[in-house]
């Protein structure tokens, strides 16, 4: 019984925890996930971010957006920041990925309050 219920409290939490990122577009998520980033990006948010990576759907720059944070440790990997400083200079990029690609390439640790003030607004 006593695992039925830790099992239940656990479920319930994630639904809880994951919902928003569930109702966001990728954009969005990606957003949720920086914002409250911690050095790196949780197992849970790392399967996320490799769904948007693989999905046909997403643009390249979402797609080089969440491979960025996937490969994140404290700070951006060198390998990603040229492409996102090239999001950040494409005039074709909507606003909010120019905002979440500016945030990760000015992130060590975790974001700045104005960093996660911007990221808030993502939808």
């Amino acid at each position: 019984m006593f695992k039925r219920t830790l099992l239940a409290s656990v479920v319930f939490t994630l639904s809880l925890t994951a919902a928003p990122l569930v109702l966001a577009g990728p954009a969005g998520t990606m957003a949720g996930i920086v914002m409250n980033l911690n050095h790196h990006a949780t197992d849970a948010e790392k399967a996320t971010l490799k769904g948007i990576a693989g999905d046909a759907h997403a643009s390249a720059n979402e797609k080089a957006i969440a491979t960025a944070i996937m490969n994140l440790n404290h700070t951006v990997d060198a390998g990603d920041k040229a492409k996102l400083v090239a999001i950040t200079k494409d005039a074709a990029a909507p606003a909010e990925l120019k905002d979440i690609a500016n945030v990760l390439l000015g992130l060590n640790h975790t974001p700045s309050d104005a960093d996660k003030a911007k990221l808030k607004n993502i939808k």
